[in-house]
């Protein structure tokens, strides 16, 4: 009987919510109301009468994951673990001690720690090996497992017990500080005039990030620029319009947004004077550049502020909504697609480079042709 009730509790729930959505103000309103009727019915059945044990909340979840696997390949169930680290990508932080983890010989070891962090500063090295965490082993566990456990609240401490060779083991007490994820993977000076820089992906802090980089480029004598986009895969739309504003003239349209939502449907304009409005720039894309990439190397292209050099990008026209469905799972959903400044749609399509050119076998001599287009084009600022 509890669990029937529990059951009738999730669906009441359920009902409440699209009511409350506006999904559902009437009976006929696209029948939503009957839908959910035979919805419950199925969840009532399985709940009651299914030979093994199954709880509610999964067979919702996994109702959702249909749903949305249903739609498009965008639009997915998101677990709560992966929401943990959807987040993190999102906000471009977390509170950990700063160590890149990797699997050596089943067990998980350090590959690197950052300059100044916790992990850092308390004396780890690549190659130390993590036995345990709080005192709880580390064996046969993940690097996301690992990860996990060592994130957590800023200013609160963790124990690892390390094993470091030869056959040193010592237990060393950690806080956690807040970690800042480096969305400028790549910066340099590669010429007098001519800077680099990769962005690895849109997040929260994507913007401010290579602001800072060019500031410093800046002081260099930077007079060109490469901006390196290849296998990001997207991000934050927001964060790419934001830096499209650094190099476009006041006024000019970045990019137009279509969908039903209309807090997202809206038309993006530079706002105010660019800061780099005269700098010479190539932007480096190829298969895998998508999304946010996408949205900014067009907008460049289009108002002829940057050469686009590589192969045709990924062609992802679409812009997807995280919605959380309780404290610890969301979902994806696709809730908007774009159009360039110039009203092209490149869903499935992709954008084509000014110059195209394929980069040879890698680890071979001279592989990166796409960077040496680039800096041919920069030539003069070498």
């Amino acid at each position: 009987m509890g669990r029937r009730i529990r059951y009738f509790v999730l669906i009441s729930l359920l009902v409440a919510t699209a009511v409350s959505a506006g999904w559902a103000q009437s009976q006929e309103d696209n029948g939503i109301i009957e839908d959910l009727k035979l919805f419950s019915k199925a969840l009532g059945a399985i709940s009651e009468a299914w030979v093994g044990d199954v709880t509610p909340r999964n067979l919702l979840y996994q109702a959702v994951k249909g749903m949305l696997g249903s739609l498009d390949k965008f639009s997915e169930f998101i677990e709560p673990e992966r929401f943990k680290l959807l987040q993190i990508h999102m906000r471009g932080e977390y509170a950990g001690i700063g160590a890149i983890l990797q699997i050596v010989n089943n067990q998980v070891g350090i590959r690197a720690v950052e300059p100044g962090k916790p992990a850092d500063k308390a004396g780890l090295r690549p190659g130390d090996i993590i036995l345990k965490i709080d005192g709880i082993s580390m064996e046969n566990k993940s690097v996301m497992d690992v990860s996990s456990l060592l994130r957590g609240e800023a200013n609160t401490p963790v124990t690892l017990t390390v094993l470091r060779e030869p056959r040193q083991i010592f237990d060393v007490k950690i806080e956690r500080a807040k970690i800042e994820i480096q969305a400028v993977q790549d910066s340099r000076m590669i010429g007098k005039e001519l800077a680099y820089l990769r962005l690895a992906e849109w997040q929260e802090h994507t913007a401010s990030q290579t602001d800072t980089v060019l500031e410093g480029f800046k002081k260099q004598g930077m007079k060109a620029l490469i901006i390196d986009l290849r296998n990001n895969d997207g991000g934050l739309l927001t964060q790419a319009v934001a830096l499209a504003e650094r190099f476009l003239p006041k006024g000019k349209k970045i990019v137009s947004v279509q969908s039903k939502i209309p807090e997202q449907r809206k038309e993006y304009f530079v706002t105010q004077s660019p800061a780099y409005p005269k700098l010479t720039m190539v932007i480096l894309v190829n298969e895998k550049s998508a999304s946010a990439s996408e949205v900014f190397s067009a907008a460049m292209q289009e108002h002829r502020r940057a050469t686009l050099v590589g192969v045709k990008t990924y062609g992802k026209g679409s812009v997807q909504s995280v919605i959380p469905l309780d404290d610890v799972s969301a979902m994806k959903l696709t809730t908007a697609r774009y159009a360039t400044p110039s009203g092209k749609v490149i869903d499935m399509i992709g954008l084509i480079p000014d110059r195209v050119v394929s980069n040879g076998t890698e680890g071979t001599p001279g592989s990166d042709r796409q960077i040496l287009e680039a800096i041919a084009i920069l030539k003069q600022y070498m």
